[in-house]
């Protein structure tokens, strides 16, 4: 029997309790459980969607980059919407899924406040809908922090 809550030092009491990390039996589980996998379809088509559209419009989303300050805009849009296309690829098929999860999170975090900076727009319409996509953003950069935590306990 161990020592009363009194009779423990303080830090021992304020000590975090630990939490066991799934085995990875459990943890390829989850990844395959048909919820996730439904999951990772529906969240891979539609990266997958607003991958290809970006690059069907390369030229225009390059103009707004260039518009935003954005350097060697075309090229800067093309590698981004590849970027997501390999990423919603892989958290799709569950392929090399923490690269795939790792460069999703990386297009998300590299464009949305560079692209959706809706703080610095002055037409409260155009703010408004600059804000939504932004937040729309962060919302998928959060599920693909989610994947690629999951991808971390799968390995």
């Amino acid at each position: 029997m161990g020592p009363s809550p009194r009779q423990q030092s303080i830090p021992d009491r304020l000590q975090p309790t630990a939490h066991p990390v799934p085995e990875r039996a459990e943890s390829d589980r989850l990844v395959t459980s048909a919820a996730v996998r439904l999951g990772r379809l529906l969240y891979g088509s539609v990266l997958g969607v607003m991958a290809v559209n970006g690059l069907q419009n390369a030229d225009a989303q390059a103009e707004y980059a260039e518009a935003k300050g954005v350097p060697a805009p075309w090229f800067a849009t093309v590698y981004a919407h590849l970027l997501l296309l390999a990423g919603a690829v892989g958290i799709t098929l569950w392929r090399w899924p923490r690269a795939a999860a790792s460069t999703v999170a990386l297009f998300f975090v590299g464009v949305t406040p560079v692209i959706h900076d809706f703080w610095s727009i002055d037409d409260a319409e155009q703010a408004q809908q600059e804000q939504l996509a932004f937040l729309k953003n962060v919302g998928l950069l959060g599920a693909a922090l989610v994947f690629l935590e999951l991808a971390r306990r799968s390995e």
